[in-house]
């Protein structure tokens, strides 16, 4: 009996035992369950406060950025009275590196474009009278850079757009649309009868689609006030616009011809190019239409520190001023970019096809230094999309 009791007292202890250690052993995974959940969450928080912090530095980068651009375009270092590629505003910005990421940026004229406001100034004999006359001016050269494009080019394109902007609620003529004709589109709008603030309105205007607009939006802007066209920084395409039935003549003289350093130094080349009279030459191409200076640009700046990347985008005016201010900033957040995949082994055909394609560009880009000027930012949409 002495033994059996013993052998219980064994058995009971034993068990106690066991139930302690797997107590203190589901003790112990809760701790270190929750001692990885604040290890966790410290880990998120100091990533957020980085990422954060990152964001911040990166965008006053991008505002010292905007320094360095407003310096280059005042009085101190550029000429206001004439503006061109060979200037050091038109020089890419060179990477910079900053400490943990890189600054890169560039300058473009938004005076190169069309701007949409333009028309704001047309009136039904305003319009007629340039439809009907050899004088070029903006609704002329808007048609022809759509026929350039391979896009309609019917007068009720160019109404379409003078009635958005006008103030008056009567279509200039019976091509246009005021508030009668876009109450039975779905959704219905409303014509802004002012000046636009963004290219990008022109979707919402009659006969233009959004594929349209993204077609035309290098050669585009939307500028608080009337503008020409900077002769000297218009790009090819604009030129052959400008030119109408002469468009590849005017531009080839244009491109050989420019910097231009006067309106009238522009005007005597064309005369003499084209063989019509000076004041030919200066009645189709007025100084409404063309100039040589430009007093808006657009910067453009990518910023890289750490986890953080931000693109700025910074419109500036210096219009009657010794250095230009910023009268409209977009920021956006880049998404980081992804490493690169490891380059696939390729094939002996495959290998053979790649040399030959890479001395082709190299080729291409080589010719292409020696014969023209190649701008820092002539297109600045085509870097952002």
């Amino acid at each position: 009996m002495i033994v059996s009791r013993s052998r219980t007292t064994l058995t009971v202890g034993g068990r106690e035992r066991g139930v302690a250690l797997l107590a203190s052993l589901i003790l112990m995974l809760a701790v270190v369950m929750a001692l990885a959940n604040i290890f966790y969450r410290h880990q998120i928080d100091v990533s957020q406060a980085t990422s954060s912090l990152h964001s911040d530095q990166a965008l006053l980068l991008a505002l010292s950025g905007e320094n360095w651009a407003r310096d280059l375009l005042s009085d101190r270092l550029d000429d206001s009275n004439v503006d061109s590629f060979e200037e050091d505003w038109a020089q890419a910005m060179p990477m910079m590196p900053v400490d943990g990421g890189e600054l890169s940026g560039c300058i473009a004229d938004l005076q190169a474009n069309i701007n949409l406001n333009n028309f704001a100034r047309y009136n039904a004999q305003i319009l007629k009278t340039e439809m009907n006359t050899n004088v070029t001016g903006h609704a002329e050269v808007w048609l022809n850079l759509l026929r350039l494009l391979e896009l309609p080019a019917d007068p009720g394109r160019i109404a379409t757009v003078i009635d958005w902007l006008d103030k008056d609620s009567s279509t200039i003529n019976s091509w246009g649309a005021e508030q009668a004709d876009y109450d039975s589109m779905r959704p219905p709008r409303v014509p802004a009868n002012s000046m636009v603030s963004d290219i990008s309105e022109l979707a919402a205007m009659s006969g233009y689609e959004v594929y349209e607009v993204q077609r035309l939006a290098p050669w585009l802007s939307a500028l608080p006030e009337a503008t020409s066209i900077n002769i000297n920084t218009a790009s090819d395409e604009m030129l052959m616009a400008l030119g109408g039935d002469v468009d590849e003549q005017f531009k080839q003289f244009v491109v050989e011809g420019r910097p231009f350093l006067t309106l009238g130094d522009f005007h005597r080349v064309v005369s003499e190019m084209l063989q019509i009279s000076l004041p030919d030459a200066t009645a189709r191409w007025p100084s409404g239409l063309v100039d040589v200076k430009s007093d808006y640009f657009e910067l453009y700046m990518q910023v890289t520190l750490g986890e953080a990347r931000i693109e700025v985008k910074s419109i500036m005016d210096r219009n009657g001023r010794n250095e230009p201010v910023i009268i409209a900033r977009e920021v956006s957040v880049a998404p980081a970019s992804l490493p690169q995949e490891a380059p696939r082994e390729l094939s002996a055909a495959e290998q053979l096809f790649a040399d030959e394609s890479l001395a082709s560009e190299q080729a291409i880009n080589q010719s292409t230094e020696i014969n023209t000027v190649q701008p820092a930012c002539l297109m600045i949409k085509a870097i952002t999309t």
